[in-house]
This record gives C-alpha cells, sequence and structure tokens, in this order.
C-alpha cells in the first residue's frame, strides 16, 4: 500500500522542486492542498488536488486523519493575515496513531545566531515573523510533536522556465537594472543563502530517514553584501571599481518614519548568521553550493 503525503506550498518556488523529487517516488500517494491550481506548473493527473486554503484545513479532517507523511510548506508571503492558528489546527486533525512524520517549515529569520528563538520578534516582526514566532512556542504542545522535524531556511534562490523564481531571486532579477548604480555601494550585512532545490532534497531525505535532529537551519556557508554585490556584477560583466559603504544609521535618517520597528531590527541585527546544514550534511550531493553556481542557474 502506497504511503500517503499530504503536501502545502506545492506552487511556490520550493514546492515545484520537492513535487519534482516526490511525484517519481512509486511509493508515494500524494495530496495537494492547492488554492490555484493554475499556478502549478506541473501535469497534475497522477495526484490528488484538494483546492482550498489552509484556513478552511478543519473541511478535511476526515482525510488528513488518513495521512502517514505531511510536508508543509505553506509561507503567507505578504499577506496581513498570519497563518499560525491555522497551521496549529492542521496538526491537530493529524491521527497520532496514523502520521509517522511531519516535516514543517518555518523561518530563521526568527533565531538567533546559536539557532534558539528570539524573545520579543512576536511584537516587532511582519505578520509571517510573527506567526512562525508564535507558531514555534505552540508546537511542543501538539499530540504529534514527536512526529515534527522543523526547517528553518535562510534566504532562498531559485527557479527557472519551470519553476516558479523564489522572492529572493525575483529581487536580484529587479535589482539587475540597476547594477550601473548599486556596484558602487555596499553594506554592512551578511547572511547565509541555499537553493530551492537543496530544500527539496533535504525533505526528500528527511521522508525516507530517521535522524536524530528534529531541527534543521537551512543554508550554505555566510556571504557578505558586499561580496554577492561583487559576484552578481562579475556574473554580468560590470566592473567594480570602488564600493563606498552605507551605514545602518544613514539608512535610518534617510528612510525615517517609513522603517517598521523590523526593518529597524533587521538594519541593527547586521549579521544573520546560524549553525546551518546543506544537502552535504546528509550525504547528498549539490550542484548549488556557491552563489556563482546558482547565477549560472538561473
Amino acid at each position: 500500500m502506497k504511503a500517503k503525503v499530504f503536501i502545502t506550498g506545492i506552487t511556490g518556488c520550493v514546492g515545484h522542486y520537492i513535487f519534482d523529487l516526490l511525484i517519481k517516488n512509486p511509493e508515494y500517494e500524494l495530496y495537494l492542498l492547492v488554492r490555484n491550481p493554475k499556478k502549478m506548473m506541473r501535469d497534475l493527473s497522477g495526484v490528488r488536488v484538494i483546492q482550498d486554503e489552509l484556513k478552511n484545513i478543519k473541511n478535511h479532517e476526515d482525510l488528513l486523519a488518513q495521512m502517514d507523511y505531511v510536508v508543509h510548506a505553506a509561507a503567507g508571503w505578504g499577506e496581513t493575515e498570519a497563518n499560525d492558528e491555522y497551521t496549529l489546527n492542521f496538526f491537530n486533525l493529524l491521527n497520532p496513531e496514523k502520521v509517522k512524520k511531519v516535516i514543517y517549515f518555518s523561518t530563521a529569520s526568527i533565531l538567533g545566531s546559536d539557532n534558539k528563538l528570539v524573545p520579543g520578534l512576536d511584537k516587532i516582526g511582519t505578520s509571517y515573523i510573527k506567526g512562525k514566532f508564535r507558531c514555534h512556542r505552540q508546537l511542543p504542545k501538539l499530540k504529534i510533536y514527536d512526529k515534527i522535524i522543523t526547517l528553518y531556511p535562510t534566504w532562498v534562490l531559485g527557479g527557472s522556465q519551470n519553476h516558479p523564481y523564489s522572492h529572493a531571486t525575483e529581487g536580484i532579477k529587479a535589482a539587475v537594472k540597476w547594477l550601473w548604480l548599486v556596484r558602487f555601494f555596499t553594506f554592512d550585512l551578511s547572511f547565509h543563502f541555499i537553493h530551492a532545490a537543496d530544500i527539496a532534497l533535504i525533505v526528500d531525505y528527511l521522508l525516507k530517514n530517521e535522524t536524530k535532529e528534529k531541527n534543521y537551519v537551512l543554508g550554505n556557508q555566510l556571504i557578505t553584501a558586499t561580496e554577492l554585490i561583487k559576484q552578481i556584477c562579475r556574473f554580468f560583466h560590470k566592473r567594480v571599481y570602488f564600493m563606498i559603504k552605507i551605514s545602518s544609521s544613514l539608512v535610518k535618517l534617510l528612510a525615517g518614519r517609513r522603517l517598521s520597528d523590523w526593518d529597524r531590527y533587521c538594519l541593527d541585527k547586521k549579521d544573520f548568521s546560524y549553525g546551518v546544514v546543506n544537502p552535504e550534511a546528509f550525504g547528498l550531493k549539490s550542484n548549488y553550493n556557491t552563489l556563482s553556481e546558482i547565477l549560472d542557474s538561473l
């Protein structure tokens, strides 16, 4: 009998890469919660599509009780309504005696450099950040908590003609026309990045294998804003003669009240470094370990 796998967020960038791997496994029967099937750039004839929204998840209680695995990748980018309540309702509908594993996508943005939750972000974060923060605190209270593996992606890149572009990649694409100007400036900022295809590799591995850890921050080697800009310029054959560092204080001064509390937090933090893992940590091969490799793929 095939294992039933329920997936959310499948129409997004990461979701498409996850779909490409899981659909190849003959042992899986896929169930996709999809708000708008037209956003899916794949043939869905071989899977079960549930056209609905996460906020209506209680309408599918009987179906969810049958699931063996769950991949909850829905993000709700830019929405004013946080989905932590919907996520908890979702997880409470799973059968603790039936479900074997739940892969839940959170975000590294709620963590500090020690990979621990940063207190207070539920007060200053965006709706998305607040929701992930509250959900993080509520997960241990769930009956299925011991079945949950939480992933905390860092800066997600990826996309192609056959995959939607991630928000970060769309940002790079939009910035290309400004490289003639951007190349002369930099910021005191460092962060990790990871390709959506590598996230999918890790999800596929975690579904198939048992691991001791239940929390993973996903990312490659730390990169600075200066190196990011230089590599992008090099890729597009734009020479960098010099770079002027723009301080966070200047940004605050120029932006004034237009900055939210979350914006100010990010400007002050500057160093978004974590204890990260990538496919190599699981013995998997990746073609996207460096920013240059990712730019080539785009």
